[in-house]
């Protein structure tokens, strides 16, 4: 039996609104849904899947009276070529469950960095707004912030973008991070370890402390989040109420005297992870509760394997 689906189910599944839907098929022939006896219309799963590409393609800046007369494969091919992976698009059936909740982060990450290159800020906004919801946190920091702060970073350095595409871009990047930061909860089953996430007094940029607190969303750390600026005085008095056990500590422009005010007024137990590459020497400061990770990706395999 050929399941079938009114307009409403449709447009829920694809996420293409019913105006749109009616609009695509009058205007652009886009889809032939057969009717029922009642004479309203009845979408078969080759027609949603054909409404999901339409929309993924109209969304990275194809127009609909370009693409609405293409047949399933010719669709496909297209995204293939803006980057979208084989695994992501190719599917022996496609199942209407499975495609709306698995996501594809190595191609949604190809998409978002053509994006980016093309400073396509709607683009940038709607894809990382609908994958927020449905990757991981740590999928969130590893495979969408950080290559796109990479990037960004990259055009930057290279003179292809101004020093204002850049700030919009990364409010773009904070906004939507801080927001999983927050809304997310990828585990209910939380460990002991309370950790407490902040950057020394004077610091703007906070995009790499988000992705230090969406690595300890994901594996399973109490922790609060504090900010990029805050002094000394006011990070030693947070500690102390907050029962802290580890600290990460943005490592840029980290002072040896802003380390030793910290650890004078700490508990013994307290561990320090500085994140990010830094001008301080460890072997400066009589304590060895110190750890440095130099990246991301050195703080991801430590937290993993350190406290889980």
């Amino acid at each position: 039996m050929t399941s079938s689906y009114t307009i409403q189910m449709a447009s829920k599944i694809s996420g293409v609104g019913v105006h749109t839907i009616r609009a695509w098929e009058k205007r652009y022939k886009a889809l032939e849904p057969v009717r029922d006896s009642s004479g309203h219309r009845t979408y078969t799963k080759a027609d949603i899947e054909k409404l999901m590409l339409l929309s993924e393609l109209c969304l990275l800046g194809y127009t609909i009276s370009k693409v609405a007369k293409f047949e399933i494969p010719d669709l496909k091919l297209l995204l293939k070529d803006l980057g979208k992976s084989d695994e992501s698009i190719d599917s022996p059936e496609f199942n209407l469950i499975k495609e709306k909740l698995s996501v594809d982060a190595s191609g949604s990450t190809n998409i978002l960095l053509f994006a980016l290159k093309n400073y396509k800020l709607d683009v940038i906004n709607q894809e990382i707004g609908k994958l927020k919801t449905m990757v991981s946190s740590r999928d969130m920091a590893m495979n969408i912030v950080m290559p796109l702060s990479n990037e960004l970073r990259e055009l930057r350095n290279r003179g292809e973008f101004s020093q204002i595409q850049e700030e919009t871009v990364i409010n773009l990047l904070r906004f939507h991070s801080g927001h999983a930061l927050y809304h997310q909860n990828d585990r209910r089953d939380r460990n002991s370890v309370n950790v407490v996430v902040a950057g020394i007094a004077g610091a703007t940029n906070d995009l790499g402390l988000i992705m230090a607190g969406l690595l300890c969303n994901h594996y399973g750390f109490n922790f609060s989040f504090l900010g990029p600026d805050i002094s000394v005085e006011a990070l030693s008095d947070s500690l102390g109420f907050l029962n802290t056990n580890l600290i990460i500590l943005s490592a840029l422009n980290t002072k040896k005297t802003f380390v030793e005010k910290l650890m004078s007024k700490a508990t013994p137990a307290l561990q320090v992870l500085l994140a990010g590459k830094m001008d301080l020497e460890l072997e400066s400061i009589p304590t060895k509760r110190f750890k440095n990770c130099k990246s991301i990706e050195e703080l991801d395999e430590y937290l993993s394997k350190k406290y889980n």
